[in-house]
């Protein structure tokens, strides 16, 4: 049944148009060259902004990237209107204009919203939050589903993706597919797919027709 969920995240893809098509190309590509020139730096921005917080506010983070042509990355935008002025908007950016010879993107030119992972957290925090404490659903499951269905949709990020009440946007799915590509890992459309389909929105009672009886 979980393989059935997972390949219905992914069953959109064929046929698909030719720009979905490039611009998960893009994507993927995007978050290989963010995997393996910058991650390590990210995660050390992510815990610099926890630090001064004093807690772990989230894991991922919204932005737009700003692609000129010839592959130039252009500017760093926050992906929504919360975020500008904040630590985030200081410190991640940051990360990218560091280099002094930054690699360039090998994909069209454009804006290219994304979420910036915070690598080692977020694995952890997929990987650990079911264990405690122990919940009675989980028994007679596997490991594998255990572990998806313990966790709820509220602290998992972004919080949407894992609503069964909320419809995915294609950009999302594509999202979806990417990150799942670049971080196999995280089994991130796994992860989507079952517990949409675990964690339904709560059925209003009466569920029946009402009954009525002549006095």
């Amino acid at each position: 049944m979980a393989e059935k969920t997972y390949a219905s995240l992914r069953d959109w893809v064929e046929p698909a148009h030719p720009g979905i098509v490039q611009l998960l190309d893009d994507l993927v590509s995007i978050y290989t060259v963010i995997r393996e020139q910058y991650q390590a730096q990210l995660d050390d921005a992510f815990d610099r902004v926890s630090r001064q917080i004093g807690f772990v506010v989230t894991t991922t983070i919204p932005v737009v990237f700003e692609i000129a042509e010839g592959g130039r990355l252009k500017n760093i935008n926050m992906g929504a209107a919360h975020l500008n002025d904040t630590l985030f908007h200081r410190e991640l950016p940051a990360v990218f204009t560091a280099k002094p010879n930054p690699v360039p993107w090998k994909v069209a030119s454009g804006n290219y919203h994304l979420y910036l992972l915070w690598h080692s957290a977020l694995r952890l925090k997929l990987g650990t939050a079911w264990l405690e404490p122990a919940h009675p659903t989980t028994l007679g499951l596997g490991v594998a589903q255990a572990e998806i269905v313990r966790v709820p949709p509220e602290v998992l990020e972004p919080a949407h993706w894992f609503d069964a009440g909320v419809a995915i946007a294609v950009n999302d799915r594509l999202l979806i597919e990417a990150i799942d590509t670049v971080y196999p890992e995280l089994r991130l459309a796994e992860r989507v797919a079952f517990t949409r389909r675990m964690v339904r929105p709560e059925v209003r009672e009466p569920a029946h027709p009402p009954q009525f009886r002549e006095e």
